[in-house]
């Protein structure tokens, strides 16, 4: 580890080069805000926004839903599915995720994100017919490693793809339809496996798991048609004619394209001039490291929480609090879930970051506390105990709310901002991991805890948020409407008050 004062020297340097940069990103920004676009919404970015999100997003929301109500059929189905078994058919897609979510960035950077994103059906459509077809239950759970893998390319290279076709003016309004399809995604899941709700579960359940296949062929049949994007081609490949290409059809403007590229063109001569950090000075840095404990943590905090935990065991955990039809409530969950997505956005830059992760931590530490004790008066009376029911569908419907709008987004969009450019690349990479290794984690363990502290097993996961909800309180910045390297000066007086050794 490098002593304090040989990194402090580093640090300084690297922000001093990094300035430049983010001068040139700002004036970037405000060149292109200024920018006269008649047709921002035009038919060529819909199309591709489109099947960005169906094809990757409301997969991967499909994928974490659809397993909430259909482990009763698949048990029936396979007969000698135990309870470690599920649990490892659950988390089949955390643990296929993983790997495609460290590898998305890299093949993304290598092949292009229009065709990362054509490779990635390829185990997405295997992983379907496996777990359509599903001769035994081992064929399901390699299917669903397999979709698994395809899900973890589509959250790296997905919102990728969406932010570099996107003009500044609306950046942020379509960067909801990625939360917003995993949502929809989740609600589709949940809708389709209500026994009872379209037909006869037990009879349709291979075309439930067949219907990944509509959206990762609405993705094959329509992408060729989007152009690439515009980043990638000039950025990657150094095509400045492509990019320019490519534009023009996005933008249906040549002129509005021509502004865009000169100013990437801007950019990339004033980021040349800056030093990448590696791993090694992520690690070795006070400042970065404890930038990057903090990226982790906030990760950690989002799905450590047990939300997987509610979203593939809802059923049984409302069953356990004597609700008699289990299967409706997931329903409820979903759609309020989707509804939650639109209300964050506005108050992530009312309320700001950090006050927003506090209160949806403090909304999550209260609905756990009200759901274990509800499931804990229940286990000792089943039959007095009539108010546990509703009190224990209230408490899951508030966790739902408050984790939407908190930890459920908040991570995502403070991890793009504490870090500099210089080292958001390598940092990102490292939560988006950390993230997979957590849901993974969750979903592997749930079903033994639970039987092994039930009825008590949600007093564990209120003293996990409470962690992290102390770890906010001392640790997280505000980084509302504040410049990366404001945010930087204070993380680094914070890494200040502590000895080396800590961080």
């Amino acid at each position: 580890m490098m002593e304090d004062s040989d990194t402090q020297p580093l640090l300084t340097e690297e922000i001093e080069e990094t300035e430049p940069l983010l001068d040139s990103q700002d004036n970037l920004i405000t060149s292109l805000s200024s920018v006269g676009q008649p047709k921002v919404w035009t038919c060529t970015l819909l199309v591709a926004i489109s099947v960005a999100v169906i094809g990757s997003s409301l997969q991967f929301g499909f994928q974490t839903g659809c397993m909430a109500n259909t482990q009763g059929t698949l048990r029936d189905h396979f007969k000698d599915v135990s309870d470690t078994f599920m649990s490892l058919i659950i988390s089949g897609v955390p643990i296929g995720g993983l790997f495609g979510g460290l590898s998305a960035g890299i093949i993304a950077d290598k092949v292009g994100r229009k065709k990362c994103m054509m490779l990635n059906n390829v185990p997405v459509l295997i992983g379907t017919v496996l777990m359509s077809v599903a001769w035994n239950k081992y064929f399901f759970l390699i299917g669903r490693i397999f979709i698994g893998f395809g899900c973890g390319i589509a959250t790296g290279v997905a919102p990728m793809y969406i932010s570099e076709i996107s003009p500044v003016s609306v950046k942020g309004a379509i960067g909801v339809s990625h939360q917003f399809m995993i949502t929809f995604g989740i609600l589709i899941a949940f809708v389709m496996s209500i026994k009872g709700a379209l037909s006869s579960f037990s009879e349709y359940w291979h075309m439930y798991f067949a219907f990944p296949a509509l959206p990762a062929l609405y993705q094959l049949i329509l992408l060729p048609l989007c152009p690439e994007s515009p980043n990638w081609l000039y950025y990657n490949k150094e095509r400045e004619d492509l990019a320019r290409a490519a534009l023009t059809k996005l933008r249906n403007s040549r002129s509005v394209a021509d502004q865009e590229v000169d100013a990437m063109i801007k950019e990339r001569t004033t980021a040349t001039s800056s030093v990448m950090v590696s791993y090694k000075q992520l690690f070795s840095d006070r400042t970065l490291r404890l930038t990057l404990i903090i990226g982790l943590a906030l990760q950690g905090a989002q799905q450590l929480s047990g939300v997987n935990a509610i979203l593939n065991y809802g059923p049984d955990i409302l069953k356990t609090a004597g609700l008699t039809n289990p299967d409706l409530g997931t329903g409820l969950l979903g759609g309020i879930n989707v509804f939650m997505t639109f209300v964050s956005v506005p108050l992530m830059d009312k309320l700001g970051r950090r006050s927003l992760m506090l209160l949806g931590q403090g909304g999550m530490i209260l609905s756990f506390i009200g759901l274990a004790i509800a499931q804990k008066i229940h286990y000792g009376s089943p039959d007095g105990s009539s108010w546990t029911a509703p009190v224990s569908v209230a408490t899951v419907v508030t966790f739902i709310i408050f984790f939407a709008v908190g930890p459920g987004s908040i991570p995502w969009l403070i991890i793009a901002e504490i870090f500099t450019a210089d080292a958001r690349g390598k940092a990102s990479s490292l939560c988006v991991g950390a993230n997979w290794v957590c849901n993974l984690l969750v979903v592997l363990t749930y079903d033994q805890l639970n039987k092994a502290l039930s009825p008590n097993t949600f007093f564990l996961y209120t003293g996990i948020v409470t962690f992290f909800f102390i770890f906010t309180i001392f640790f997280v910045p505000e980084t509302k409407k504040k410049p990366v390297e404001q945010i930087v000066r204070e993380i680094k007086t914070q890494a200040e008050k502590f000895p080396p050794t800590v961080f």
